[in-house]
């Protein structure tokens, strides 16, 4: 299973994603993932991944997702791929 659980995000309003900060656990993300958004272990909506950035130094990832995930999408939750 792979796992990022979400310590930032940020929406631009020039772009028609949010973008979700974390720490990746498990396989590498790919666009077009469809991911599940966890509250605790309480599946809250899917999220598509539409671009991924990768942050070396702090191994942190940002990825976009679409944004109506808004609600379901914020610090503590976790987007997971089985």
């Amino acid at each position: 299973m792979t796992r990022l659980t979400v310590e930032r995000v940020h929406r631009l309003s020039s772009r028609p994603w949010l973008f979700v900060t974390g720490q990746l656990e498990g396989d590498a993300l790919r666009v077009g993932d469809e991911l599940t958004v966890l509250d605790g272990d309480t599946p809250s909506g899917r999220a598509v991944v539409r671009s991924i950035e990768m942050h070396a130094a702090a191994s942190k990832t940002t990825v976009a997702v679409d944004v109506d995930v808004v609600d379901s999408v914020r610090e503590g939750a976790v987007l997971a791929r089985k």
